[in-house]
């Protein structure tokens, strides 16, 4: 066991030591108690990473890097002031190709077995397939991106710089994605920033509820009524959701086009996918209105239709479909709902 303090006078301290004692101040979700999450300095831009025919080139950059080569080891700190350039392997005849780069740090230092004390940047070509994959990650590796290489006369690469991005503890991660986000080790707390969602919206780990929670943001989706005969041409269906907690609520509106029918049918509005209804008491979900192009309103009424629709009704007595009550559907005539429930969900 050694215990470590930052810094007194006149106490030497080994490298080790000194990547252990920061430790406290990296951010969470790595699950590494002296180490942390490898990412790019947040700010990064995506075009950091480049790629010709012929060269990839890595930009000016930085980041902190765990290896993970035993528990004690700690984060680096990694820069480039300059590019740092490489060959492309020549396009294949017949397939596609994916390639890596990647910064790999080596301390023998530390106990890792590489016999050097560095961390290049390297570059790995995948194998050409009909569906091509990316090699795997080398050991002591942090991924800078993956470079798609069409078959010859395909075109140009393509390049993806990896979204992980360091941030210092306390502060909002930012995701790129759901299974990013659910692969962090969590703690009662975790705030991430879900760049993959409008409006960015931050999420963090309740320990209480075992889930994630969202602030109240909210979040479009395209709901796909049915039992509309037909929409008619130009119509539109958008919806808005916002959650909290277990609460979900959700506005609704569809629009009618030209030559738009309405029916007889039961009207059905999808709610927003991975949040179905849950609980005891989501029988009666809201209201809405029906408005034709005379400035007419119509009440509706909106019930749980299954644990993934609301059924929408008039709310005359005894309710009826919208199209037996002689609501119309010319165009620019409207459907909008507001509804809430509990769903056993999480964003």
């Amino acid at each position: 066991m050694t215990i470590t303090l930052l810094a007194p006078d006149g106490v030497a301290v080994t490298a080790q030591q000194e990547r252990q004692a920061r430790a406290a101040g990296h951010g969470g979700g790595s699950g590494r108690q002296l180490g942390g999450r490898s990412g790019f300095r947040v700010g990064t831009a995506s075009n950091t990473l480049t790629a010709t025919s012929t060269t990839w080139t890595l930009s000016p950059c930085s980041a902190m890097l765990d290896p993970g080569a035993s528990l004690h080891q700690g984060m680096y700190g990694w820069a480039s002031d300059a590019n740092v350039t490489g060959s492309v392997t020549a396009a294949d005849a017949t397939y596609d190709r994916k390639d890596i780069v990647y910064i790999q740090v080596n301390d023998s230092s530390a106990g890792d077995g590489s016999g050097a004390t560095n961390a290049p940047v390297l570059y790995l070509a995948g194998t050409a397939s009909a569906s091509p994959t990316a090699p795997s990650l080398p050991a002591r590796s942090f991924l800078v991106g993956t470079i798609t290489v069409p078959k010859a006369g395909g075109g140009s690469p393509t390049v993806s710089l990896n979204t992980a991005r360091y941030v210092a503890a306390g502060a909002a991660l930012p995701v790129f994605s759901l299974a990013e986000r659910d692969a962090l080790t969590t703690y009662d707390g975790l705030t991430v920033r879900r760049m993959d969602l409008s409006s960015d919206p931050l999420q963090w780990w309740s320990a209480t509820a075992n889930k994630w929670l969202s602030g109240n943001v909210g979040i479009p989706y395209v709901p796909i009524w049915t039992g509309v005969t037909d929409f008619g041409s130009g119509g539109s269906l958008t919806g808005t959701y916002w959650v909290d907690g277990d609460k979900v609520t959700v506005r609704s509106r569809a629009k009618f086009g030209a030559s738009a029918t309405i029916g007889n049918n039961a009207i059905y509005c999808p709610l927003p996918s991975g949040f179905p209804i849950a609980g005891t008491e989501n029988a009666a979900l809201g209201t809405g209105f029906h408005v034709n192009n005379s400035g007419v309103l119509r009440p509706l009424v909106v019930f749980a239709g299954t644990t993934t629709t609301a059924s929408v009704w008039t709310a005359q007595f005894p309710v009826q479909t919208l199209g037996g009550a002689g609501c119309t559907s010319a165009s620019g005539e409207y459907i909008e709902i507001t509804i809430t429930y509990q769903t056993s969900g999480s964003l």
